[in-house]
């Protein structure tokens, strides 16, 4: 009973796999062969220049003065105002006779107060430029970095 339901197994699969194979070779085969037609340069030169001058000569005979864009016109409009933050003045910061001590204090209390600032290195002198537009905040950074011991004062940068 074995051998028999283990030969139809066999036949069934082996019955499979040639179907599969006569399949892929057929399918091969039925495959169109696309052949171009060889045009030499000049030939199709000529066939362009005829279908050009069949679209100008159609333009130049129409009537219409109608003009369309190639495009279509988009137009937009975006309130910016609401998504640009006001503007700040720059200042600079003068310290004199400033060390690395001074550049660590200054750091700390740009950072304590929560100002935006930049550290800018001018051959061996470093700058601090400050973002604010509250005079205020200026004053008590200038009054804590007395704290410090560090004397300082504020300009308005222009640039």
């Amino acid at each position: 009973m074995q051998k028999k339901i283990l030969g139809v197994f066999f036949i069934v699969l082996l019955l499979g796999i040639i179907g599969i194979l006569y399949s892929f070779f057929n399918y091969a085969d039925s495959q169109t062969i696309e052949i171009k037609k060889y045009l030499s340069p000049i030939q199709k030169e000529n066939k362009k220049l005829s279908l050009n001058k069949l679209w100008i000569d159609s333009l130049a005979k129409s009537s219409s003065m109608k003009y369309s864009y190639p495009v279509n016109e988009l137009f937009m409009q975006i309130d910016l105002h609401k998504y640009i933050p006001p503007k700040t003045k720059s200042y600079k910061l003068i310290i004199k006779n400033i060390d690395r001590y001074s550049v660590f204090c200054v750091i700390q209390t740009l950072s304590h107060f929560n100002i935006p600032f930049v550290l800018s290195k001018n051959k061996t002198v470093p700058s601090v430029y400050i973002g604010s537009d509250s005079d205020e905040k200026l004053k008590k950074i200038v009054k804590k970095l007395k704290d410090y011991e560090i004397k300082s004062k504020i300009i308005e940068e222009w640039k």
